[in-house]
């Protein structure tokens, strides 16, 4: 049986029976065959060529085949009812039009007509506006819809033609070109309001008018109804069309060829309805717009001059008082226009904030203790700074107030390409973030915070480094040079509540306020000096498009084709540089992997923009400041370096000096005058740190701090590890460097003489003679001096100068004859070419520097980052309670695993947390704050380091991701 669906849904009775006999004809012809079984298989047995059927296997395939005709019968019934329900839609369409003509009809031939000597010809066109163009229209539409119907419905007594295509002639009017159709409906939707608003007001003042509408009803004209109802007829259809084709075609197969037509009449109406409620918007939103402007009165100038401006919508915030005196937040009324934000606050405009093409919505980071759920509306030269209940409603004012700005953004730059009819420069926003805190000099006179504030114009970033102080002395000034430009009200200096939370958290407000303002302003982006104070570069406003046209310069055509932005896959790695093949063997190829996965995601502005690092003994610029670097070993190298270069400039320049392959995991520190050290950011700029470091450390408090210490005479910058990832890893790339061999050697002794190991006299002695073995590769009276860089000074005085003397030099001789014998060995495996000898080392200054990585790893500490911490009394009390005595004092160990909770003792590790245990970190000026699963409350500690160990928790934890998404199997990530 092959019938297509035309023939099968064509006779649906004919159809009926053919499904029926192909399940009842096997079934005879089954029973027709079992009369034959017994003379067949007497033939069968006889010839013993072919096995009989059992009665069971005959009666499974009846079975089967009843099942089958089953099975044509249901599909059959089901395609039946979908074609009945298609008929009576398209039965709905035809009828609903009929009569929606015929009520258009009686709207425009017998009541307008009737009406003519009782209304004015004003009040005529205001009330039927333009209904006899809508009503020729959809006649036209409706006579061409018949015509269809009439060839489906060919004759009542007969099932309809379900293939014959009833709405060609009207897919056929909507392609017309400059065909007006149902765009005739834009008029009589924007002027309906006004007309039933002026149709209402005479039905309560005109009595002629009533008398007309009562005698209507009583002739049965409006069947009824008010005429009201009949007047919102055109505003209801198109809607309704929608609905209607949208079912119809949702029950049209594929196959049908009126699909096409349908989808084409469905899309058009949807087009057409959305348009309609763009006209109708603006006539509501103007009509708002003047009714808002009344009711606040407000001058009408202020808000109508713009005629685009229109009403969008109403919100209740809570936003933070820009009254500097006050901390507390009040509740408003925010009036969304189009382009402007009207504040409301006790029945009185608070604030009216302009919105253009640089307007966005901040996403504040929740890492505050007094402030969540924050985000700020940033306008023309002012912002608002408001505070959600919940991050739910957070988002979803985000969203709501982010869609506004984009569609004035997309309306603002449309007008002006249409004024300047050429392509146009465009303007990006600039977004400021405080992104962190740091405080300097911790236990010095000269303490104070460090606001670490990110500023970004359209995906490329730069961190800055700034003080409060910094940022008031820019406020005076830019606030007396322009005038005109209003710049928000800093908070009133309180030093005695200035290191304060609270009054922490309201400066990073206040800060990113001021800067948001200041760098947004058009007047403003001329002044070099504020890019210059800030440490941006002077094209600074011109980078993203520099940024584009770098891009497109080194995309591949293939990466121009999917416009990737971000790194997928090995083979995108592999593009950036990156050995693939090593990243299961090698650290410093996954740390190099993972900084370009960063960047790449997040463009600095050094990497478009960088600043010059060269030899300072090969420097003949002037406008360039000397600095020395100091290498783990101890030896120095002068830079030259402009006011902007940062950081992360410099280590990469030291690194290449050194002839470092791979350097990620190193960073700069620095030494102060009190011998403090502290890891310096990749953003930093390190001239401006070290001219502050001399500038804090002025004065008669500051001398005689240095006195007491026995301070260092000059301020140190110094590459040390940082970073450290399983020693496996590590190993693969010492073996293959020895230049990083003798780096991480040196930076193992810096922890040595740091007390990052707790070590007794004997291993003291033992550093140092390696000390002596990496840096001189020999030992006498002249260099014995140089023990103390090894040994600290606390523990150097526990013991005699020749106690010490006699067992560094027996250590070293010991240490010479052991170093000559596998000098000797890895010699001749050379010789003879033995496995992996390229690898060894014949000189004893490389082995002596593998003997000090291998002593140092059987301590744990070794192998992480530690930080000294004040446990808060409340998170003492919660250990307490859970059984575990915690000194108010402990160290905090950051390793690639885990984070490590030490005694303060000998560093002991007394418990142990995997990173994929913890929810969250949040750092404060002084505080730091973990969120752990495994613990009902978030634990505390008191550092002023709490912003550098949640910079390397994350950095960590990066890594670790990396490493699931390329699936290494490096197992980073260990859960126990």
């Amino acid at each position: 049986m092959n019938l297509n669906n035309n023939q099968l849904l064509g006779q649906p009775k004919a159809q009926f029976k053919m499904a029926q006999s192909s399940y009842q004809q096997p079934q005879q012809q089954q029973q027709q065959q079992g009369l034959q079984v017994p003379g067949q298989s007497k033939a069968i047995e006889e010839s013993h060529c072919i096995r009989v059927m059992s009665k069971e296997v005959k009666a499974a395939a009846r079975m089967q085949e009843w099942f089958k005709g089953k099975k044509q019968q249901k599909i059959y019934q089901k395609m039946k009812k979908k074609h009945r329900y298609r008929k009576n839609v398209i039965a709905e369409i035809i009828n609903t039009e009929r009569t929606y003509v015929n009520d258009l009809s009686i709207i425009c031939e017998k009541v307008k007509t009737s009406s003519l000597p009782i209304l004015t010809p004003n009040d005529i066109e205001t009330i039927f506006m333009n209904c006899d163009q809508i009503l020729g229209w959809n006649r036209e539409f409706l006579q061409e819809m018949e015509k269809g119907y009439c060839k489906y419905n060919v004759d009542k007594k007969q099932m309809p033609k379900p293939y014959q295509p009833v709405f060609d002639g009207n897919a056929k009017q909507l392609k017309i070109p400059d065909a007006f159709a149902f765009k005739c409906y834009y008029e009589y939707c924007s002027k309906f309001t006004k007309s039933n608003k002026h149709f209402e007001h005479l039905k309560a003042t005109d009595q002629k008018f009533k008398e007309f509408l009562t005698q209507l009803n009583k002739n049965g004209t409006l069947r009824g109804m008010d005429l009201g109802s009949f007047l919102v007829k055109p505003i209801q259809r198109l809607p309704k069309y929608i609905l209607l084709f949208k079912d119809l075609e949702k029950n049209t197969d594929e196959d049908y060829p009126d699909l096409p037509n349908i989808k084409e009449i469905h899309k058009y109406f949807k087009e057409v309805n959305e348009e309609n409620n763009k006209f109708m918007d603006i006539f509501m939103g103007r009509l708002q717009l003047q009714q808002l402007s009344e009711s606040l009165k407000i001058n009408q100038d202020d808000l109508l001059n713009e005629p685009n401006r229109i009403y969008k919508f109403e919100e209740k915030l809570t936003i933070i008082q820009p009254n500097a005196k006050s901390d507390e937040d009040c509740q408003v009324t925010v009036h969304a226009l189009s382009d402007m934000l009207v504040v409301v606050h006790d029945e009185k405009v608070q604030k009216k904030l302009k919105l253009d093409s640089l307007s966005f919505v901040k996403n504040q980071s929740d890492n505050n203790k007094y402030f969540s759920n924050l985000f700020q509306i940033v306008g023309v030269g002012d912002t608002i700074q408001c505070i959600a209940e919940t991050p739910a409603a957070k988002k979803k004012y985000i969203d709501q107030f982010e869609k506004l700005i984009q569609e004035n953004r997309e309306l603002e730059y449309a007008r002006e390409k249409e004024i300047c009819k050429q392509q146009i420069k465009m303007r990006y926003p600039v977004q400021v973030v405080v992104v962190g805190t740091e405080e300097r000099n911790f236990q010095s006179f000269t303490k104070h915070t460090q606001y670490i504030t990110e500023i970004s114009i359209n995906k490329v970033f730069q961190n800055i480094f700034i003080r409060y102080s910094e940022i008031e002395v820019m406020s005076i000034k830019y606030k007396q040079r322009y005038p005109r430009i209003e710049l928000p009200q800093l908070p009133d200096k309180n030093w005695l509540m200035s290191h304060k939370t609270k009054s922490i958290e309201a400066r990073k407000i206040a800060i990113e306020n001021f800067l948001q303002a200041l760098l947004q302003a058009k007047e403003i982006q001329q002044d070099s000096d504020i890019l210059n104070e800030l440490k941006l570069p002077k094209n600074f406003f011109d980078l993203p498009d520099l940024y584009q046209s770098i891009l497109k310069s080194n995309l591949t055509q293939k990466q121009q084709n999917f416009k990737r932005t971000t790194l997928e896959g090995k083979e995108e790695l592999r593009e950036k540089g990156i050995n693939v093949e090593k990243l299961k063997t090698s650290a410093g190829e996954i740390l190099k992997a993972v900084y370009i996965e960063q960047e790449t995601r997040k463009k600095s502005v050094v990497q478009i923009c960088p600043n010059k690092v060269i030899s300072y003994d090969n420097s003949k610029d002037p406008s360039l400041h000397k600095i020395i670097i100091t290498f783990p070993d101890g030896t120095e190298t002068a830079l030259g370096v402009t006011e902007q270069t940062r950081v992360r400039e410099i280590l990469e320049y030291v690194a290449k000096y050194n002839h470092l392959i791979y350097y990620k995991d190193f960073r700069l520190y620095l030494i102060d005058q009190l011998k403090k050290q502290r890891v310096l950011d990749d953003d930093e700029v390190l001239y401006k740190v070290i001219e502050d470091e001399r500038q804090n450390n002025h004065g008669i408090l500051n001398k005689l701090e240095q006195m007491l210490a026995k301070s260092n005479a000059e301020v140190l910058i110094k590459m040390k590890k940082y970073i450290y990832l399983p020693a496996k890893l590590e190993e693969s790339d010492y073996k293959e460097d020895p230049i990083r061999l003798i780096n991480l050697a040196f930076s193992i002794l810096d922890d040595v003489h740091d007390q990052k190991l707790q070590l007794g006299f004997k291993e003291y002695c033992l550093f140092a003679a390696l000390y002596f073995h990496m840096k001189h590769s020999r030992l006498d009276d002249k260099l014995f001096g140089e023990v103390r860089r090894v040994v600290p000074q606390e523990m150097f005085q526990s013991s005699t100068d020749k106690e010490w003397k006699d067992l560094v030099t027996q250590c070293f001789k010991a240490l010479d004859n052991e170093l000559s014998q596998i000098s000797k060995k890895n010699e001749n495996d050379k010789i003879q070419k033995k496995p992996n000898s390229q690898f060894k080392h014949t000189d004893k200054k490389y082995l002596a520097a593998g003997v000090t990585l291998n002593a140092a790893r059987t301590f744990v500490q070794s192998s992480m980052a530690i930080f000294q911490v004040q446990v808060y009394e409340g998170t003492q009390k919660f250990f307490k309670n859970a059984g575990l005595e915690v000194h108010p004092t402990i160290y905090l160990g950051l390793s690639i695993h885990k984070i490590h909770f030490l005694n303060p003792q000998r560093k002991e590790q007394f418990r142990e947390i995997d990173y994929g245990r913890v929810n969250g970190v949040k750092s404060y000026p002084s505080q730091i704050i973990f969120d752990l699963q495994i613990f009902k409350e978030p634990i505390r500690f008191d550092t002023y380091q709490s912003y550098e160990i949640k910079s390397l928790v994350e950095q960590y934890q990066a890594i670790q991701r990396f490493d699931d998404e390329y699936e290494l199997g490096h197992q980073f990530n260990i859960k126990h």
